[in-house]
């Protein structure tokens, strides 16, 4: 499994990808979370399972989601809490549910 976490320029997501990788190795499942922008996404789509849009970027929501119908990549907005807190935690547990769905 694969998800990226998306931001304008993918600055702050690194860390919380970071994050959510060393929850899942903790955990033993098989994912790996990337980080980027946006505009990555648009050129890699089709490599991810999941992708998850950071508050700030939540106005792009729609034009990523259809982004991933094309490529079958389930999308959704960051937990506000969990994003602000950094809780890879909890933002590997909401992968998970949408992997899931």
């Amino acid at each position: 499994m694969k998800a990226i976490i998306l931001c304008s320029w993918g600055a702050t997501s690194s860390s919380l990808a970071k994050n959510v990788n060393d929850a899942a190795k903790k955990r033993n499942i098989d994912l790996e979370v990337d980080a980027g922008s946006t505009i990555d996404f648009k050129k890699k789509a089709s490599e991810y399972d999941v992708a998850l849009l950071e508050p700030q970027v939540r106005h792009l929501k729609n034009e990523i989601e259809e982004i991933g119908k094309k490529h079958n990549v389930k999308v959704d907005i960051i937990d506000m809490q969990a994003f602000a807190t950094f809780d890879g935690e909890k933002v590997l547990d909401q992968i998970l549910s949408l992997i899931d769905k």
